[in-house]
């Protein structure tokens, strides 16, 4: 009897192909492919797939944890939606467990407790030992966070704003307030 050498096993973009058209998904109407510059596989989905919200749960199993991307932008941010809705319990933890070893967890203020975001803000500042006004910025319907840019880049800066990155988490999570981030263009001024 000759021993032969086992069969290779399906590359992991196969894997995923069958276990999409096992979802449901029709064949032909979505790419499983390595992309170097995301430095993960990826998954993009077509119109013509005829993916559905009831799909969601199993597209993301099979998908796990590749990236999973829609060409239909609003079918896309649904989906974005359901996987914001998966991780909310960790992050919530997360966030808690993380105020509670800041010391900040203690009478956090909730968004529904304030009539404006602007109070809110403030609350949420004072919460966290800073000065009312020093860190967000009412942007629209949600807060950016801009703080002094030489306190923001000093030395020790992460003790001081490791708590305000928890509460964004927190608050962002939890009473779904947006959070946005000035970018390196204040920087450069």
């Amino acid at each position: 009897m000759i021993d032969t050498p086992p069969d290779p096993s399906l590359a992991q973009e196969q894997v995923i192909e069958r276990k999409l058209l096992e979802c449901g998904l029709k064949a032909g109407e979505f790419t499983v492919r390595y992309e170097d510059y995301l430095q993960s596989i990826e998954v993009v989905i077509t119109s013509g797939a005829e993916a559905t919200l009831e799909l969601f749960p199993c597209i993301k199993e099979a998908a796990f944890p590749e990236i999973v991307t829609f060409e239909d932008g609003a079918m896309f941010q649904q989906y974005r939606d359901f996987e914001s809705e998966l991780a909310r319990p960790r992050i919530l933890a997360d966030a808690e467990a993380a105020l509670k070893n800041y010391g900040r967890w203690e009478g956090f203020p909730l968004r529904d407790d304030f009539a404006a975001l602007d109070s809110y803000a403030q609350a949420l500042e004072r919460h966290l030992g800073f000065a009312p006004g020093s860190l967000f910025e009412v942007s629209g319907n949600g807060l950016s966070f801009n703080p002094p840019l030489e306190d923001f880049l000093a030395a020790r800066s992460y003790e001081r704003y490791a708590p305000v990155m928890a509460a964004m988490m927190y608050a962002s999570a939890s009473d779904k307030v947006q959070f946005f981030f000035i970018g390196n263009e204040k920087i450069a001024e």
